[in-house]
């Protein structure tokens, strides 16, 4: 045995899911042995004789051994055809009983009046294929073992690592379509809450307020917070309504109710790490503090170059499939720490899996391939809620405004958002009283109104409101 560290680092840490991110490089020369390829004869000699040769004293073989990490998206697989159809039927519309107006001077009997039901049909056209190939001689292996048997063990590591392949392909394209979902969401502004803006309004600026996720990890009382806004989320969505969804695609809304034995719940195991510990620890009646069942996701995208760092594994920086072929902006959010969604939101529908073998009988190997052809789908028309902790913010240096008359020199409300820098917007509910244009607020006529800025960070909104008065009495303006 030839005792010297090996000088070079061979593998990356950084895991990807969707899309690459950096990769960390670090120089373990004179720590660990990661291992040669082939074994130089002068080197591997036994150190008495100087003759004989060092022989392998056993093999290991290493795969990675992966499970499908969300099976519960295979939805409606067929082996026939190859279009997903939905069809949506909405609510009736109530209408006024007509036997209670019976003798009346305006009463009109309809008996044979035609409703149409409000029906929405959406199809599910697109695919994705992918194939894994190995090639195995039947000769030219056999020279590096010694006996049948660890020449099959070695075969059976090179198939497992085929199925390894697919398995993780099958699950990074499953990330890939809850992370479109998530971009999606975020995009729309539809159902998005930032569940660290909440707590830190709700403990106020005495309290233990935090900017960001890993700031908040230490405080129970955020955990706390987050857990009620979870479970309430769950009731919420039981409850017809047309909220959480983005509608029929054509403007028009759509009316869903997600029953629990229905809803597919997401949640970060950082997040989940910190709510087990804090809540679960310090009470004897742990149901009244476990969250419903649910999937835990390590990372949603990428782990990035820190281990851990809970930013990088909460974070998304997605192009998604709305945009069209020349929209590249991407949807970069982070902190989100929760995704509930009705099971029909997020799937994977026509599901054709094969293996196969192509025997070369002449020059004595076979190629084996592991394909796949998969339709990985998100319906926005179904319900869904992204809890985040983004810690976005707005806050203004003054909530009231007082003029004298309409002719009172302008006024300036400042804006502060976090992050900093962001654009807000403003707007008046009543421009005969006071406008407003980049936080220049310019008095126009008697009476009150509202004055609204407007921020907007990851698909959430934030508003605060200026009440404006412009007295009447009459004097000449100065500015």
């Amino acid at each position: 045995m030839n005792i010297k560290q090996v000088n070079t680092l061979v593998n990356s840490m950084a895991s990807q899911m969707e899309g690459i991110t950096g990769i960390s490089s670090n120089d373990l020369r004179n720590v660990v042995q990661l291992g040669k390829t082939v074994l130089s004869t002068d080197n591997y000699k036994d150190k008495f004789l100087s003759v004989l040769a060092d022989r392998i004293g056993t093999t290991i073989l290493r795969n990675l051994d992966l499970e499908l990490e969300f099976p519960q998206l295979l939805r409606n697989s067929f082996e026939w055809g190859a279009i997903i159809q939905k069809i949506n039927i909405q609510p009736f519309t109530a209408e006024a009983q007509n036997a209670w107006n019976v003798g009346a001077n305006d009463f009109s009997p309809n008996q044979f009046a035609v409703t149409k039901p409000t029906v929405v049909q959406t199809f599910f056209t697109d695919a994705t294929a992918w194939e894994f190939h190995v090639t195995i001689p039947d000769t030219m292996l056999k020279t590096a073992f010694t006996n049948e048997a660890s020449f099959g063990a070695f075969i059976d590591g090179i198939m497992g690592a085929l199925t390894d392949s697919m398995t993780m392909a099958l699950n990074n394209l499953s990330y890939a379509a809850i992370g479109n979902f998530v971009a999606e969401k975020i995009k729309n502004g539809n159902a998005v809450i930032d569940v660290l803006s909440m707590y830190n309004d709700q403990v106020g600026s005495s309290g233990n307020q935090h900017t960001t996720l890993a700031d908040a990890m230490d405080d129970k009382e955020f955990f706390r917070y987050a857990g009620m806004v979870m479970r309430n989320i769950i009731k919420y969505l039981e409850k017809p309504s047309a909220l959480y969804n983005l509608g029929d695609g054509s403007g028009n809304a759509m009316v869903r109710a997600t029953q629990r034995d229905n809803l597919n719940v997401f949640l970060s195991s950082d997040f989940m790490a910190g709510y087990v510990s804090y809540l679960q620890s310090d009470t004897f009646h742990n149901e009244l503090v476990a969250m419903p069942g649910y999937k835990e996701y390590v990372t949603l995208q990428a782990t990035g170059v820190n281990i851990p760092d809970i930013t990088d594994n909460t974070s998304i920086n997605i192009i998604p499939a709305s945009n069209n072929s020349t929209t590249n902006t991407a949807i970069q959010a982070s902190g989100i720490i929760g995704i509930f969604v009705d099971r029909e939101a997020i799937g994977i529908g026509y599901d054709d899996r094969f293996t196969a073998t192509d025997r070369n009988n002449r020059n004595r190997y076979t190629n084996y391939t592991s394909g796949a052809t998969l339709q990985y789908y998100n319906d926005l028309s179904e319900n869904g809620v992204i809890i985040c902790a983004a810690g976005g913010s707005l806050s203004l240096d003054k909530y009231t405004l007082t003029f004298a008359n309409s002719s009172a020199a302008d006024q300036t409300v400042t804006a502060t958002t976090n992050p900093s820098g962001g654009d807000v917007t403003w707007a008046s509910d009543k421009e005969t009283v006071a406008t407003v244009a980049a936080g220049v607020v310019s008095a126009a006529g008697a009476g009150t109104c509202n004055i609204t800025a407007t921020y907007t960070y990851q698909g959430v909104t934030y508003k605060k409101v200026v009440a404006v008065t412009v007295g009447s009495e009459a004097k000449s303006r100065s500015k």
